[in-house]
């Protein structure tokens, strides 16, 4: 049951890593473009003159504060999810702990219970 518990914790936190590292590359890649439009704006004269880097550059800072944001809300989720990820594997130890203990525990009562029987 701990056991069933820890994997349906675990499985809660796999797209939460998964939409983590898909934000992460996108972010990746914008920086990516940024660098790309920064080396070529020189070479560029009209890009200026057009007001369009002031566009590009309106739409970069929206497009990363709105992927920054959902990277936040991701990686707060994910730490709640660690969290109760932690607790289920803790869980599952002292069950399996205290489940080794008791087998140890019979197995020697069971070994007595033969010892007597043999000696008395």
């Amino acid at each position: 049951m701990t056991d069933a518990a820890f994997q349906r914790e675990y499985q809660k936190l796999r797209p939460l890593l998964k939409a983590e590292a898909h934000l992460q590359k996108q972010l990746s890649n914008l920086d990516a473009q940024v660098a790309e439009v920064r080396a070529g704006s020189s070479v560029t004269d009209g890009y200026r003159v057009t007001g369009t880097d002031v566009l590009w550059g309106s739409w970069e800072s929206a497009t990363r504060r709105q992927l920054n944001m959902e990277l936040a809300r991701i990686r707060s989720q994910k730490i709640t999810a660690m969290e109760e990820l932690k607790l289920a594997f803790g869980k599952k130890q002292a069950v399996a702990s205290l489940s080794q203990r008791l087998r140890k525990k019979h197995q020697s009562l069971q070994q007595r219970a033969l010892l007597e029987q043999l000696y008395f």
